[in-house]
Order: structure tokens, then sequence, then C-alpha cells
């Protein structure tokens, strides 16, 4: 593998792995209800990357010898919309799955692409735009959602040991 194709690698995994690690520390139904200012759970987040970064692997897959796929400028809002269509009713297990799967079917179509195209301004940017970008923007999102839980549990908790070791009303 070129030198390109293992930095893109990385720069990928590096963000996909710290998604992944975040999304760990939040309980599945938190994941599930809507977290952001746009109405939006973690889970229609991580779905709508997904849609992405498969839309990313499909465009390298056919881009070995032309940049006619590359070139062309997707309808962005009318593309989220219609994944958030597609996969609002997907369970957060669906949409780590499909997380997942994409991730592993982009890193294939990036090995696949023969490096000259790799390196090509066109698909470097596509790639950059649909992974290590994209997921940049989310992230901090999701380290504040993990630290507001983190620090709301640590209250109930205190809470909850307060009223135990609070004397009772009228014991003996």
């Amino acid at each position: 593998m070129d030198t390109t194709t293992e930095i893109t690698i990385e720069r990928i995994k590096s963000g996909y792995t710290n998604i992944l690690n975040l999304c760990r520390e939040i309980h599945t139904a938190s994941l599930e209800s809507p977290s952001f200012a746009d109405g939006w759970s973690i889970k229609d987040t991580l779905a709508n990357i997904s849609a992405w970064v498969w839309r990313c692997a499909i465009l390298l897959d056919h881009s070995h010898h032309t940049n006619g796929p590359l070139a062309a400028s997707p309808d962005v809002e009318g593309l989220n919309h219609e994944f958030y269509i597609e996969r609002k009713d997907w369970s957060w297990y669906e949409v780590e799955s499909d997380f997942r799967q994409s991730h592993r079917a982009l890193l294939k179509a990036i090995r696949q692409m023969p490096p000259s195209r790799l390196t090509n301004p066109l698909a470097q940017e596509l790639v950059a735009l649909n992974t290590w970008q994209h997921y940049a923007r989310y992230i901090p999102k999701l380290e504040a959602w993990c630290h507001r839980s983190r620090h709301e549990n640590s209250q109930r908790l205190n809470h909850i040991k307060q009223q135990q070791q609070a004397p009772h009303v009228g014991a003996l």
C-alpha cells in the first residue's frame, strides 16, 4: 500500500473509532432520542454519516478511470432529507451495523483505487468531506453530550448517596 492510501485510511479510522467510542458511552435510549438542536438524535446523525460514507465508496468504485463521478455536485440538503427519511425508523443496532459496514466498504474502495487516482484532488476532497471532515463536525457535539450525560449521572448518584446517608425521621 502506498503512503497516500495509508495516510487516508488512518485519518478515516481515527474519526471512525472516536465516534464509536463516544457512542459506547451513551445508553441506547439516549442515542435514539433527539439530542441536537436540529431535532436529530445521535442515531439519526450516525445514520446520515453512514449514508454519505456509502455514497463516497460507490463514487470511488466508479472513478478508477474517470473524474465524472467525483466532479458531480450533490444536492446536500436533498440527500440529507432522503437519507433521514430512509433511515429514521432504523434501530440503533441497525445504524451501528450500517456505520461499520459503510466504513469497511469505503476502506475496501480506497485500497482498490489506483494510487494515482486516489491522489487526484477531486478524490481527496470527496473522501475528506465524507469522512474525517464530516466526523469532525459531530465529534465535539458527541463529546459535549457525553460530558453532560456523565455530569448528570454524577449528580444523580450524589443525590442518591445523600439520601441514603441522611438520618431517617422517626427512626428508632
